[in-house]
């Protein structure tokens, strides 16, 4: 019996051959999707397009559309053409920046302030700080505040303004404090009253029912509120959501795109930009479009 006729030895070496190059190629597949997917989810820029639709919109904001930009976090760079590209595009009447335009961990304030002299040349802008922003030296603060100064970007530090449009008035407010702080308590003491539509920047979307509390109370309901902060979870898991947000925690409630509470409505942006050395994965950057309807 000759061993090239009766081989079984050879038979299984060549099936394991085989087994073996076919796990090495799906191993290089599965990392070569990891890897474009990596890539993906921290350039490119997802724009979203919301509709808020109510009788209580002041007829001279009917069509009236809104850019919120969340979570910059000093990116600069070439990416500032590709995103404000973006922004324009949408050709918004508003812009709304939810916070940390800078960032703690790997701060560069010249280029979060060529990112605040840019956009702001598109359109009204509007701002409240975040995390980020009040963890920086305060004098890299200051320096923030003088850019919108000059570049004039209305900043709420727990306050509010009037908008004004074709005719007709709304109020905005901004926050930048958590509920317990007393300058928050001070914004809901001396908040407008019996306010009929009313939009609210705030950079921590937990906040969400406490700020729709507060307000209700001074019959100044919060309908529209924009937050940021999450990252959308960092990690987007199918049919679930977002894994993990600051605030939050794992498996947050708030992490990404629209959230309704009775009447009123929190668009919530994955931001444009990561924070410190974090990374995306399954979730892109985002920049939210609300179009305002009268009903």
């Amino acid at each position: 019996m000759h061993g090239n006729e009766f081989n079984p030895g050879g038979l299984s070496s060549q099936k394991g051959n085989n087994r073996r190059r076919r796990i090495f190629i799906t191993i290089v597949v599965l990392l070569a999707l990891i890897g474009a997917e990596l890539l993906r989810s921290n350039m490119y820029i997802q724009v979203e397009e919301f509709e808020y639709m109510s009788k209580d919109i002041p007829k001279g904001f009917n069509d009236a559309k809104i850019v919120q930009i969340s979570d910059y976090h000093n990116h600069g760079g070439s990416y500032d053409e590709k995103l404000l590209d973006k922004v324009s595009e949408q050709k918004p009447d508003y812009i709304f920046l939810t916070g940390d335009i800078a960032d703690s961990v790997r701060t560069d304030i010249p280029a979060a302030n060529a990112f605040l002299e840019k956009v702001s040349k598109i359109a009204p802008c509007y701002l409240v700080w975040g995390n980020h922003d009040f963890d920086i030296p305060s004098d890299d603060l200051k320096s923030m505040r003088e850019c919108c100064k000059q570049n004039g970007i209305t900043v709420l530090e727990d306050t509010y303004t009037t908008l004004e449009r074709n005719g007709s008035k709304l109020m905005l407010c901004g926050t930048d404090t958590s509920p317990d702080s007393a300058r928050w308590q001070h914004t809901f003491d001396t908040l407008l009253p019996n306010q009929k539509f009313v939009i609210w920047l705030h950079h921590y979307p937990e906040d969400f029912e406490e700020i729709l509390n507060q307000s209700a109370a001074k019959s100044s309901k919060a309908d529209l509120v924009f937050s940021g902060h999450a990252h959308g979870g960092l990690i987007r898991l199918p049919f679930i959501g977002g894994l993990y947000a600051p605030g939050q925690g794992f498996f947050p409630k708030y992490s990404a795109g629209r959230y309704n509470s009775g009447d009123s409505t929190m668009i919530v942006s994955r931001g444009v930009g990561n924070s410190g050395y974090t990374l995306r994965f399954l979730d892109s950057f985002h920049i939210a479009v609300c179009t305002l309807k009268c009903a």
